[in-house]
């Protein structure tokens, strides 16, 4: 191994974290007034952009992982974004990145399909 298998600094990881936050507060805000509208029932699958955007922003905070940088085959270790010279580790980290992906989509998903499934207000 030439370096760590992530490529997110800790102000990096941050920027995730808050993103993570603010797209959580949203979907919460968008239930609410899903609910209060008395919106048909599609209108829930609406939840699901904030809640996937919400999925990946904490979870690429917690594994150090950009799935942009990733597919770039770049790194941003709080200074400025580089690319990753060890095409081997480029490639370990480009599967992290799917895999939070993946967790992302399926935690978004998840979510959307507990609110649809939920009886009207």
């Amino acid at each position: 191994m030439s370096g760590p298998d992530f490529n997110l600094g800790p102000r990096e990881q941050l920027k995730r974290r808050l993103l993570g936050k603010v797209a959580l507060a949203c979907a919460a805000g968008l239930i609410i007034a899903v609910l209060a509208a008395g919106a048909p029932r599609w209108a829930r699958l609406a939840v699901f952009v904030p809640l996937w955007l919400a999925a990946l922003g904490f979870k690429q905070s917690k594994e150090r992982v950009c799935i942009a940088l990733a597919a770039r085959g770049a790194c941003n270790f709080d200074q400025k974004e580089a690319l990753i010279p060890d095409a081997a580790r480029a490639a370990r980290i480009r599967a992290k990145a799917k895999s939070i992906h993946r967790g992302a989509l399926a935690t978004a998903s998840l979510g959307t399909l507990a609110f649809f499934a939920c009886p009207p207000y």
